[in-house]
Formats: C-alpha cells, sequence, structure tokens
C-alpha cells in the first residue's frame, strides 16, 4: 500500500514539474513542448498508416492521447479551446480503435479528422492569443 502511494505521489510530483516547465517554455516564446511531442507522435501515425503497422498506430495515437489528457490541465484556456480539445480526443480514440480492429482505411479516415482538427484548434489559438506575445516577436 505505501509503494503505490509513493508511486502516485512521484508520478504526482513529476507531472507537476513537466507541467511548470513547459508553462515557462510556452510562456518564454521559445516554442511548445506539446506540439513538438504532438508532431512526433502523428509523424509516427502517418508512417504507421503508409506501412500497415497498427501496433505503431495504436502506440502513438495512445501516447498522444495521454498527452493530451495532461496538456488539459496546463492549457485550460477558453470555452473554444476546450471545445477544440474534445473534438482531437474523439478524433484520437477513435484512431486508436481503428487500429485494434487492423481497419486502414478507418484509421486513415480518423487521421485526417485528427489532423483538421488541429489546424482549427491552431486557428482558434492564433486567434486569442494577445498582441503582446503574437509573431511580431
Amino acid at each position: 500500500m505505501n509503494a503505490r502511494i509513493v508511486a502516485i505521489a512521484a508520478c504526482m510530483l513529476s507531472t507537476l514539474l513537466v507541467c511548470g516547465a513547459v508553462r515557462a517554455e510556452d510562456e518564454d516564446g521559445k516554442g511548445s513542448f506539446w506540439m513538438q511531442k504532438k508532431l512526433q507522435y502523428t509523424q509516427a501515425i502517418l508512417e504507421g498508416l503508409t506501412s500497415g503497422d497498427f501496433e505503431k498506430i495504436a502506440k502513438n495515437a495512445h501516447s498522444m492521447n495521454v498527452l493530451s489528457h495532461m496538456e488539459k490541465w496546463v492549457r485550460a484556456g477558453s470555452s473554444e479551446y476546450r471545445s477544440q480539445l474534445k473534438i482531437f480526443e474523439n478524433a484520437n480514440e477513435q484512431l486508436v480503435e481503428m487500429a485494434g480492429e487492423e481497419n486502414l482505411d478507418g484509421a486513415s479516415i480518423a487521421y485526417v479528422q485528427l489532423t483538421l482538427s488541429c489546424v482549427n484548434c491552431h486557428k482558434v489559438v492564433r486567434d486569442t492569443t494577445p498582441i503582446s506575445t503574437s509573431r511580431s516577436k
């Protein structure tokens, strides 16, 4: 029981440390940890789609799902952002499901939906970025 409590506490502490580091990184304008990781996962998913590697698709989609749940805690943001994040999560869950069923067409469609959700979310983020932190830096 004590080992379980220590493990949970360690997990929570590491999450808080990562979130704190990510916030500082985002505020400095040096890039986004979340976007870099999502880009890595989506590239690996595309690799899996093109090679028919369902294990690779599922593994990276699942990792992206975990990452998006962590991101929610850091980027609570606007209601529109939360709506876009929900669309992203739904497409990602569909991708995991289709990979589990080894349905390449279904996984490909879910990947396209996932990509569209990313584009739409970035539109929301750009539209809500304060002028002082816009691309003029």
